[in-house]
């Protein structure tokens, strides 16, 4: 039987933390409320992998008992029937669509007026994927356990995205669970689509550009010798051009020293990350990412889009506006978007516009700020989905832009470099043939 810890409350409100051995999860949560305690979170112990087609076969008395640590640990071969038996699934990892099956169908059982654990009931029965089902599992032991699902979600940051938890927890928090998987559908949809686009408009311009680089970078490394002894053979007084000569000094050092330029290329990077993780660092990077020519007016929509779906929820579950922004406001991790929208929450509190701080810096467009001043006199959830709605126009136009200008910031660069081989390699080599330079 596997081993499974569990974090768990006692009736004095004491949390306590502990190991179990047992057939399943469900069972873990019979004995555990057998024993008067109620469990937060179960996790099965993984079998520990010591060798390729071997694992450790480990036992209770092993793990427990202390006058059994010192005992050999034996192996086993590992067959086909005891790695079809065991939680071990390497084809078989999580992909997106999976994620956007399951919110669907969660969100159609919540429409049918299914409770969490029902509905998580029939979601797990109907999952195939091993390691999803992993998952599934954990989240129905978890909210039997009387969790909450986006706390539950938390704990798998890398199935679920952040934005994603965020959009049930509102959900969880307004009433509206269902609207909520509906937008997170559509995040989730949006994202992968999103990400296939530029997937396919940016990877064969970066192989192309590289390609073209390391092709370059060898032909100066053959080519201008060989210009050398062309040179030698006609009897040329004339020496290469320096640009040439150049060229090929910093190609032999780069040989000699590549480990300078990757040392140099490690320390930026770290020195990135170390700067983009304190709060100053993240603030103006997250501003910048809002600036910059074509991908920042993405990123901003993207950023808007999903606040503003958040408030939508929120609003029409009767929530107050200042109650509507602290809440949305979890949708995104944009240090700088949320500076604006606590500026924004502080102005509501006080009587002033809640939509001057967006304006001020120029993060909504005159016609979004119009319509949302018209909506805060009429009906701002109204007017909120209608204003979402041309975003998500807006979003799709800088999509277009951004694959339509990536392949000519490609070319630029090829050009660029395609120019610089022609002056270090290609005119000598004219020059050659030409016998321009022969003494006559």
């Amino acid at each position: 039987m596997p081993d499974y810890k569990y974090r768990a409350i006692l009736r004095d409100g004491k949390i306590i933390r502990g190991k179990i051995l047992a057939v399943n999860k469900h069972q873990v949560i019979t004995k555990l409320k057998e024993a008067k305690i109620q469990p937060i979170v179960i996790k099965k112990i993984k079998i520990a992998k010591v060798d390729t087609g071997r694992f450790i076969k480990r036992t209770a008395k092993t793990k427990y008992n202390p006058q059994y640590l010192k005992q050999k640990i034996t192996f086993k071969k590992l067959l086909f029937s005891d790695l079809k038996d065991s939680n071990f699934h390497p084809f078989s990892g999580i992909k997106q669509k999976d994620v956007i099956s399951f919110v669907n169908n969660l969100y159609i059982l919540k429409k049918a007026n299914f409770n969490n654990i029902q509905a998580l009931k029939s979601l797990y029965e109907g999952t195939e994927n091993p390691a999803f089902k992993d998952v599934v599992e954990d989240l129905l032991v978890g909210v039997e356990a009387g969790e909450r699902l986006n706390v539950v979600m938390s704990n798998y940051p890398h199935v679920f995205a952040t934005m994603f938890i965020n959009f049930v927890k509102v959900g969880e928090e307004s009433g509206t669970l269902d609207t909520a998987l509906l937008y997170a559908r559509d995040y989730l949809e949006s994202s992968m689509k999103l990400k296939k686009q530029i997937k396919s408009a940016l990877i064969p311009r970066v192989l192309q550009f590289f390609g073209i680089m390391i092709a370059m970078f060898v032909a100066l490394i053959i080519g201008v010798p060989l210009l050398k002894t062309v040179y030698a053979t006609f009897g040329s007084k004339q020496t290469l051009p320096a640009a040439t000569l150049a060229a090929l000094d910093v190609a032999n050092w780069l040989i000699a020293n590549w480990y300078a330029p990757l040392i140099v290329v490690i320390l930026l990077g770290l020195g990135f990350v170390t700067w983009v993780n304190t709060p100053k660092g993240r603030y103006t990077w997250d501003k910048l990412l809002m600036k910059f020519p074509v991908v920042g007016k993405l990123n901003t929509n993207i950023t808007i889009s999903k606040f503003f779906q958040a408030m939508l929820l929120n609003l029409k579950n009767g929530m107050r506006i200042q109650e509507s922004i602290d809440v949305s406001k979890e949708v995104t991790s944009n240090y700088y978007f949320l500076s604006l929208v606590e500026v924004a929450k502080s102005n509501s509190l006080t009587g002033e516009s809640w939509i001057t701080p967006f304006e001020d810096s120029h993060i909504f467009k005159p016609m979004v700020s119009e319509m949302l001043s018209i909506g805060m006199k009429t009906n701002l959830a109204e007017m909120m989905e209608k204003v979402n709605e041309y975003i998500i126009m807006e979003i799709d136009e800088s999509i277009s832009r951004f694959v339509k200008w990536l392949p000519d910031i490609t070319y630029l660069f090829v050009g660029v470099a395609l120019i610089g081989f022609m002056i270090v390699v290609m005119i000598p080599l004219i020059q050659v043939y030409m016998g321009s330079f022969i003494t006559m």
